[in-house]
């Protein structure tokens, strides 16, 4: 059996980090499997399994930016001849590999609509589509998935769509109009982050971290393009200095160089402040943490629920909302506490950092469903068998 899996690239790692996930539960599940990644990520691809083979595509840099997406290719292509020579280069490798098994994150077209010669040719493959959960705002969502030539490709090309997120947070056909036709091809299998088995003193044990600190951890997730929002979480924890011991600033390996060095020249004139670029190990930086702040994307906010964690959270997103929703409803639930960027960048991070530390939140309780993977290996062979009429060889 082959699978190939396509992500386009991100400009975070919360794509790669699903994909890590996901191949792993795979390569564990089935013995008998070959894995191929397809990605522009050029960051964070030691989190996948050694197993999974990695065709590269060449790289590019996205920034959100308030007159729009500023895409720059890694190699000083200009975009239009750099996604050509992706969509070539996709579809001569899936021409000769030819999966058993297509999987692709988040974007059933790929980016400016590069997978779509290489999904004419798959026309006995099983194909899935991966989503998040949340996606855009309604009029993007309906627009770029659930209408138009947006909804045919879903009809025509994909067999199954697998969704990251427990439907009682969020429901896709609860808040976008959707076709019959697409709703019956939607799986939810919840969060992709299991319960995390260490405990705080187990954590702090492998990370070497004194008991007796109060310690806070911050991260971006992959980092770029955010050195003012750092500068503004470094002013909050300036202002509460007198409340913890040490802060661990995790800036994400995508951080810009020259962002990077800022941050390094700060940490190096503040004793409390201890800059690191990355770590793979995050949920156990999360679960020794007495507050963890961090990004609002949908792969850190799974981990936040799986370590149960005293998080604060900051959607960073400009010309989206998906974070800045997915962090309300679960802060609704009285799982985490958020700072919207406005907020954080008017200063009620130091309101907000101080009321986290003498307030924690302990949300070890909830209910929801974070055993995505569990239901993945079961679900995916279900598909195959109905698809193709036989069963499965693993």
């Amino acid at each position: 059996m082959k699978i190939a899996m396509y992500w386009h690239n991100g400009r975070s790692l919360g794509h790669t980090a699903e994909m890590a996930k996901i191949t792993k539960t795979l390569v564990e599940s089935f013995s008998n499997t070959y894995m191929a990644g397809i990605s522009g990520a050029f960051k964070g691809l030691d989190m996948l399994p050694s197993k999974v083979d990695i065709f590269k595509l060449p790289s590019f840099s996205n920034y959100d930016r308030k007159e729009g997406w500023s895409y720059i290719g890694n190699q000083g292509l200009p975009v239009e001849i750099l996604f050509e020579l992706r969509k070539k280069l996709i579809y001569d490798y899936l021409n000769i590999y030819m999966p058993d098994i297509f999987m692709a994150n988040h974007l059933p077209n790929g980016l400016y609509n590069e997978l779509i010669p290489a999904l004419d040719l798959l026309k006995n493959s099983l194909k899935i589509l991966t989503l998040r959960g949340i996606l855009f705002d309604k009029e993007k969502t309906e627009k770029e998935y659930f209408s138009g030539e947006a909804s045919k490709i879903l009809k025509n090309y994909y067999d199954s769509i697998i969704v990251h997120i427990d439907p009682n947070i969020f429901a896709l056909e609860d808040n976008y109009d959707i076709p019959d036709y697409i709703k019956e091809k939607i799986h939810y299998v919840g969060y992709l982050s299991p319960k995390f088995t260490l405990n705080k003193l187990e954590s702090r044990n492998e990370l070497g971290i004194p008991q007796n600190q109060k310690v806070i951890v911050a991260s971006m997730a992959g980092g770029q393009g955010a050195l003012n929002i750092w500068k503004k979480i470094i002013e909050a924890l300036h202002t509460n200095r007198g409340h913890f011991d040490i802060c661990y600033l995790i800036t994400g390996p995508y951080l810009e160089y020259e962002s990077k060095m800022i941050l390094k020249k700060i940490g190096q004139d503040i004793p409390q402040i201890c800059v690191m670029e990355y770590v793979s190990n995050m949920q156990t930086w999360m679960t020794a943490s007495d507050l963890f702040i961090g990004a609002a994307g949908s792969s850190m906010l799974g981990e936040i629920i799986s370590t149960s964690c005293n998080a604060i959270v900051i959607p960073r997103q400009i010309r989206e909302i998906e974070q800045y929703i997915h962090s309300y409803e679960l802060s609704k639930k009285g799982l985490l506490r958020v700072s919207s960027l406005k907020e954080t960048c008017e200063g009620k991070l130091e309101k907000l950092i101080l009321e986290a530390i003498k307030e924690p939140i302990d949300s070890s309780k909830h209910n929801i469903n974070i055993d995505g993977l569990k239901n993945y290996p079961s679900l995916i062979q279900r598909k195959y068998e109905e698809v193709k009429g036989y069963e499965a060889k693993w």
